[in-house]
C-alpha cells in the first residue's frame, strides 16, 4: 500500500499538479481602497515568487512560507478582478478575488449611509455628503458632522453663520457670501436667533462633546449651565475677539440675566454664578446697570457686603464705558424754547408802540411791507433792541438750534450703536468691518477699522491705527512713546494700565480697544461730517420728533430766523422812545426784563421758564413763584434807584 501511494504522489508531481492540501485563501469580494489579507496554507518552507494581475497591470511579489504558512497584506486600489499565481516546486497555486467599487456615501431618511453602516441623523435639511478622501461631511444650519468612510468615528464643527453649501477643500459657503475652511477658525458668531434654534435641536439629538463655541451655550436653558460650561463659554467669547467694553445685544445674554433674577430666591448660588459670568464676560447688555445694581442690593440684603461691593464698584466703571447721559436734554430744550419765545415776545411788545409810531408814515405795521418793503426792513422789532438784547436773543436761538440738532444726532447715533452690527460685543465680525468701510474716512473711523483688522491684517491695521490719536490706537502701536501718550490721555483705562504693569481692572489683562463711549463719540463726529456734506438731506433723515412733512419747513425756518437775527445787527438802531407806562407794564409781566442787556435777566428768564415747565408737569408752582418774586424784587429796587 505504501508503495502504491509513493508511486501516486510521484505521478502527480510528474504531471506538475500541487500536492493535495496546499492552498491560497482570499475573500471572494473586497472593497477597493481597503486592505485585505492573502493567506497561504500547507506550503513547503522557503521563498517563492507570486504574480499579481489586476486592472492596473501585473506585479511580481515574493512570499516566504514559514511552518507551511504565510500572510500578505494587499491593497487593491482600483475596482476589478485580481488574480494571483504562486509558483511552488510542486506546481502553481492560483486564486482570484473581485475588488468592488467603494459604496458612495448617501443621505437617506434614516441618516447617512456609509460603507461601514448607517450614521443616524435627526431630520432636517442636511447638505452633502461631501467626500474628501476617507472623510465625509454633512451639514445643517450651523453644524458640520465629519465622519470616516472606513471606520465609525465622528467630529463636529460649529460654523459662525448658517451654512449654505459644502465645497471641496473642505470649505463651507456661509450666509452672506462668506467662505471659511473646515474646521472653522474661531471667529465671532454672525448668525441669527433662528439658526440657534435649529442648532439647539441638533445638539439635543447628536450630543457632541463639550466644550462648544459660546453661541452654542445660548441654545441651552441658562439654569442648566455648570461652572465648567460658563468658563468655557467665557473663554471662547474672549478668544473670538469679544470685549467687555462693547455692547452685547444678543437674546442669549438677556436670557442669562433674566434667569439669574428668577433664581435669586430658588437657587441663590446658581443666580450668583450667572451674574458673575455676565459681569466678567458680557457686562454691557440691555438693562445691565440696573441688573448689577439689583444683584448688589440683593447680596447686601443677604449678608454678603464684600460680594455686593464687587458689583457696585464694577457698575461705576461700566458707566464710564457707556455713552454720555443726555436725559436732561429734552427738559433743557423746552426751557430754552420757552425762554427764547419769552424774550422775543418781550422785545416785540416792549418796542411795539415805538415801532408803530415810526411805521405810520410808510403804511403801518403790515402795509409797509407792500408800500416800502426795503424801508420796512429797517423797522424790524429787533432793530429797536439794544445790542445786549440782540446778542442774547441770538445766543438763545443758536443754543436752542444746536440742542435740537444734538438731540437728533444723539438719537441717530444711539440707534446705530445698539443695533447690528455694533451690538455683538465686537468689531471683528465681517459685517462690522464692512460697515466701518462705508463710513467717512475720518481718523477715528480709521482707528476703529484698524483695531477690527488687527488679527486678520496686522500690517494694514497698524497703518490705520497711526491715523488717529485715540488712547487705544496709541496703545496698540507697540512703541513706548505711544503707550506713554495713551496713558496720559486715559490713565484709568484697564488695558493701558496693564500694559504698563500698573495693575488690572476687574476684567483682567486684555488687548487695548475701543469702549462703547469711543464708538458713540466717533459716530457723532461721522454724523456731523455727513451733515456738513449735505445739510438738508441729513436733517431730513435725523431721528427727531418732528413730523416728516414739517421738517422741510423747520429747516427753512431756521435759516430765515438766523438771517433775521444777523440782519438786525446791520440795521441802524431806532431811537424812538417807549412810553414809560407801557414799558413798565411789559417789564412787570416778563421775568428778568430789567437785565436782558447784561445777561442777568436772561438767567432769571430761564429760571422762570423752567418753573413754568415744572408747573405744567405737576411739580408745583414753587420755582415759578420764586422766579417772579426775584423779578419783582429787582424791579422795585430798580424803580427806587431811578426815582
Amino acid at each position: 500500500m505504501r508503495a502504491f501511494l509513493t508511486r501516486a504522489i510521484g505521478f502527480l508531481l510528474a504531471l506538475g499538479l500541487p500536492v493535495l492540501g496546499q492552498s491560497l485563501v482570499v475573500p471572494k469580494e473586497v472593497q477597493a481602497g481597503r486592505s485585505m489579507v492573502l493567506e497561504g496554507r500547507d506550503l513547503p518552507e522557503g521563498r517563492f515568487p507570486m504574480v499579481l494581475e489586476g486592472p492596473e497591470g501585473q506585479e511580481t511579489l515574493e512570499v516566504e512560507a514559514q511552518k507551511g504558512r504565510f500572510q500578505l497584506e494587499l491593497h487593491p486600489k482600483v475596482p476589478g478582478e485580481y488574480r494571483m499565481r504562486l509558483s511552488l516546486p510542486a506546481g502553481a497555486l492560483e486564486a482570484r478575488f473581485i475588488a468592488l467599487a467603494p459604496a458612495t456615501p448617501e443621505l437617506t431618511r434614516e441618516g447617512l449611509k456609509l460603507p461601514w453602516g448607517l450614521l443616524p441623523l435627526p431630520p432636517g435639511g442636511w447638505l452633502g455628503p461631501l467626500v474628501q478622501g476617507d472623510k465625509v461631511y454633512v451639514a445643517q444650519g450651523l453644524l458640520v458632522v465629519e465622519t470616516s468612510a472606513k471606520e465609525k468615528t465622528f467630529s463636529f464643527h460649529f460654523a459662525p453663520a448658517r451654512i449654505l453649501a459644502l465645497r471641496p477643500g473642505p470649505e463651507a459657503l456661509l450666509e452672506g457670501d462668506w467662505v471659511l475652511p473646515i474646521p472653522f477658525p474661531r471667529v465671532p458668531f454672525e448668525g441669527k436667533e433662528e439658526d440657534l434654534k435649529v442648532l439647539g435641536s441638533l445638539l439635543e439629538a447628536l450630543n457632541p462633546p463639550k466644550p462648544w463655541p459660546y453661541y452654542a451655550y445660548w441654545t441651552l436653558d441658562p439654569t442648566t449651565l455648570t461652572p465648567e460650561d460658563l468658563e468655557a463659554y467665557g473663554q471662547d467669547l474672549l478668544a473670538r475677539g469679544h470685549r467687555p467694553e462693547l455692547f452685547f445685544g444678543q437674546p442669549g445674554v438677556a436670557r442669562m440675566a433674566e434667569a439669574s433674577r428668577l433664581l435669586q430666591e430658588k437657587d441663590p448660588e446658581k443666580a450668583l454664578l450667572l451674574a458673575k459670568a455676565l459681569l466678567r464676560y458680557t457686562p454691557l447688555f440691555p438693562g445691565s446697570l440696573a441688573f448689577f445694581q439689583g444683584t448688589a442690593q440683593y447680596l447686601e440684603a443677604q449678608g454678603h457686603p464684600a460680594q455686593a461691593l464687587t458689583f457696585f464698584e464694577a457698575g461705576k466703571i461700566l458707566r464710564t464705558w457707556l455713552p454720555p447721559r443726555l436725559s436732561l436734554l429734552p427738559m433743557a430744550l423746552w426751557t430754552l424754547g420757552l425762554a427764547y419765545l419769552g424774550l422775543m415776545l418781550y422785545l416785540l411788545l416792549y418796542y411795539l408802540p415805538a415801532q408803530l409810531k415810526d411805521l405810520r408814515p410808510i403804511g403801518g405795521y403790515l402795509g409797509g411791507f407792500w408800500r416800502h418793503p426795503l424801508l420796512r426792513l429797517r423797522h424790524l422789532h429787533l432793530a429797536y433792541a439794544s445790542l445786549g438784547e440782540g446778542v442774547w436773543a441770538l445766543a438763545l436761538f443758536l443754543a436752542l438750534s444746536l440742542g435740537f440738532l444734538l438731540q437728533g444726532l444723539d438719537a441717530q447715533v444711539r440707534k446705530e450703536l445698539f443695533a447690528p452690527p455694533l451690538d455683538q460685543g465686537t468689531l471683528r465680525t465681517q459685517k462690522a468691518q464692512d460697515w466701518l468701510r462705508t463710513l467717512p474716512p475720518t481718523p477715528e473711523v480709521k482707528a476703529l477699522l484698524g483695531y477690527a483688522l488687527l488679527s486678520e491684517a496686522p500690517k494694514e491695521a497698524q497703518g490705520l491705527l497711526r491715523e488717529a490719536s485715540l488712547p487705544f490706537a496709541l496703545a496698540l502701536r507697540g512703541d513706548e512713546a505711544s503707550l506713554a501718550q495713551a496713558y496720559r490721555q486715559a490713565p484709568l483705562e484697564g488695558p493701558i494700565r496693564t500694559a504698563l504693569q500698573l495693575g488690572q481692572d476687574p476684567w483682567g489683562a486684555r488687548e487695548p480697544g475701543p469702549t462703547l463711549r469711543t464708538l458713540y463719540l466717533t459716530l457723532l463726529q461721522v454724523e456731523l461730517v455727513r451733515l456738513q456734506e449735505d445739510p438738508f438731506r441729513r436733517f431730513m433723515q435725523l431721528d427727531t420728533p418732528l413730523p416728516e412733512r414739517l421738517r422741510p419747513w423747520v429747516f427753512a425756518g431756521f435759516w430765515l430766523l438766523l438771517l433775521y437775527h444777523l440782519l438786525t445787527f446791520l440795521l441802524p438802531r431806532r431811537r424812538t422812545p417807549v412810553p414809560p407806562a407801557w414799558g413798565l407794564l411789559v417789564r412787570v409781566l416778563v421775568p428778568g426784563s430789567l437785565g436782558f442787556s447784561s445777561g442777568l435777566g436772561l438767567a432769571l428768564l430761564l429760571f422762570a421758564a423752567y418753573g413754568l415747565l415744572a408747573l405744567l408737569k405737576g411739580q408745583g408752582p414753587s420755582f415759578l413763584i420764586l422766579a417772579y418774586g426775584l423779578h419783582l424784587l429787582l424791579l422795585v429796587l430798580g424803580l427806587r434807584r431811578h426815582s
